[in-house]
C-alpha cells in the first residue's frame, strides 16, 4: 500500500487547533476578570469576552480532535491499510476528499463514525441512543446524517473527476463506507442504510472481499496510475508520498 500523505495541511491544523485552545483560555480568562467589576462597559466586555472564548474554544475542540491527537484517524485508517497490496493507494488529505482509498477497482471514500453510543438507522434516519449528552449538544459526538455526507462526497469527487477529463465511460466506480472507529460506539439496526456501515476492525476484510468479488469496472496499471496522478494533483505538490515496506498480507 502506497500512503500519500499532506503533512503541510496536517501541521498548519495543528496550530490552528493549539492557538484557538489558548485563545479561548485566555479570552475567557479576561471575561472573567471583567465580571468582577460593576459598571456597565465591564459587564459589556465580559459577555463579549464569554461568547468569543466559546466559539474559540469550539474551533479548538474541532481542531484538536482532528489533527492534534495521537493516533490521529488518519493513523487509525493507515494501521489498518498498511498490509494492503501494491495496488492500493491511501490518500490523507491530499485529494479533494480527506481520506480516500484508491485500488484495483476504484475508490473508496472513507468516512469515519465518531459518535458514541447505540447508533441505528430507522424509516430512513440517523438515531442515536447514548453517549455524552453535553459534547452531543456542543456538535462533538452527534451522528448527523453520514448517508448524506457520503452523496455530497461522492457528488464532489466526481465533478473533481470530470473536471479533469473523466468521462461517464472511465469514471472509476466510488464507494462511500461508513466505518465505525470508536470502541464505545454500538452499532444496531444499520442493514438499511444506503451505505455500508462497517466496523474497523472488519474494514480491511470488505474492501478486498468487495474488490475481489464484487468488482464491475476493474483498473488495469495504466488506468490506476491515472487515476492517482490526477488525485494527487489536487494537491499541489505539497503531499509526501511514502511507499509502506510491509509485506502485503495475502489471508482473508
Amino acid at each position: 500500500m502506497k500512503l500519500v500523505i499532506n503533512q503541510r495541511y496536517i501541521n498548519s491544523r495543528k496550530k490552528i487547533a493549539q492557538v484557538a485552545t489558548l485563545g479561548s483560555l485566555g479570552i475567557l480568562a479576561l471575561g472573567l476578570v471583567y465580571a468582577f467589576k460593576h459598571d456597565t462597559n465591564s459587564v459589556l466586555f465580559s459577555y463579549i469576552a464569554l461568547i468569543l472564548g466559546f466559539v474559540l474554544s469550539q474551533v479548538g475542540m474541532y481542531f484538536t480532535s482532528r489533527f492534534a491527537r495521537t493516533p490521529r484517524i488518519d493513523e487509525v485508517f493507515t494501521k489498518v491499510f498498511e498490509k494492503l497490496r501494491h495496488e492500493y493507494s491511501f490518500f490523507v488529505y491530499s485529494a479533494p476528499l480527506p481520506m480516500l482509498l484508491t485500488g484495483p477497482c476504484g475508490i473508496w471514500v472513507i468516512l469515519p463514525i465518531t459518535a458514541n453510543g447505540l447508533i441505528s438507522y430507522e424509516n430512513g434516519k440517523w438515531k442515536q441512543k447514548g453517549g455524552n449528552f453535553l459534547l452531543k449538544t456542543l456538535g462533538q459526538e452527534g451522528i448527523g446524517n453520514p448517508t448524506r455526507e457520503a452523496e455530497v462526497n461522492q457528488a464532489e469527487l466526481t465533478a473533481y473527476l470530470k473536471s479533469k477529463g473523466f468521462t461517464d465511460e472511465n469514471l472509476p466506480t466510488i464507494k462511500p463506507v461508513l466505518v465505525v472507529v470508536m470502541k464505545t460506539t454500538q452499532l444496531g439496526d444499520v442493514s438499511g442504510s444506503p451505505v455500508p456501515v462497517i466496523n474497523l476492525a472488519e474494514l480491511k476484510r470488505h474492501i478486498r472481499r468487495v474488490d475481489r468479488d464484487g468488482c464491475v469496472k476493474p483498473l488495469d496499471q495504466d488506468q490506476r496510475e491515472k487515476l492517482n496522478a490526477t488525485l494527487l494533483d489536487h494537491a499541489k505538490g505539497k503531499a509526501i508520498v511514502t511507499e509502506d515496506e510491509t509485506t502485503a498480507d495475502k489471508s482473508e
